[in-house]
């Protein structure tokens, strides 16, 4: 099955509860793609998560290979 968001069975010790109401708004309105509106809260927080994450390791790629030159 074709997965774009990497949605897996996982055990019950892989899920936790985080309180988004301070951030909710935020969230929902970061994008204004008719796509991003379909998504539930908790695909739209994955979504965000998974990007910072790349861009995190991209930045962490970049600073390795400029401290090699």
């Amino acid at each position: 099955m074709n997965d774009p968001l990497n949605y897996e069975l996982v055990s019950q010790r892989d899920r936790i509860s985080i309180d988004v109401s301070d951030i909710r708004e935020l969230i929902e309105n970061c994008r204004s793609d008719v796509a991003w509106t379909e998504l539930p809260l908790s695909a739209k927080l994955r979504v965000l998560i998974k990007e910072r994450l790349a861009q995190l390791e991209a930045e962490n790629k970049q600073a390795q290979k400029e401290s090699k030159s």
